[in-house]
């Protein structure tokens, strides 16, 4: 009984990584939009692109993760995950970054969404994670 439960929430847990790896790639093109192109790119434009990117490596990751359930494999995604949260989070902060004006939509919306999509992607990573260190 004791597996299955821990099968459950792999799966439940892998989901939910999923979702926020969808919102992460959605959010800068739907409800959390960056600026519109110009004349001039904006720093956004580029942070917009790179985070449909990563969101969609995580959505797959996600899927392996459900259709693969060797611990190693397990582990091995979750690193993959991790890496492409934590990159979720630096795009708008470190790496690329929004556009300067505090009253800018993607300064004031997109980066705070992902800011805690990432968060929440790491967060859940880490929790499944030491579950799969605990059980193999």
């Amino acid at each position: 009984m004791e597996e299955k439960q821990f099968i459950k929430n792999n799966i439940i847990f892998s989901l939910v990584i999923l979702i926020l790896g969808l919102l992460a790639a959605m959010a800068p093109y739907t409800f959390a939009k960056v600026c519109e192109l110009g004349e001039k790119v904006m720093k956004c434009h580029w942070t917009a692109r790179i985070e449909l990117f990563l969101g969609i490596s995580i959505v797959l990751l996600s899927i392996a993760k459900i259709l693969l359930k060797e611990a190693n494999i397990q582990l091995g995604l979750n690193l993959g995950i991790a890496i492409n949260s934590i990159a979720v989070i630096l795009v708008p902060t470190v790496l690329i970054g929004v556009c300067g004006k505090a009253t800018m939509h993607c300064h004031s919306t997109t980066k705070p969404f992902l800011l805690i999509a990432g968060s929440l992607l790491l967060l859940a990573n880490i929790v499944q994670t030491v579950s799969l260190w605990k059980k193999h």
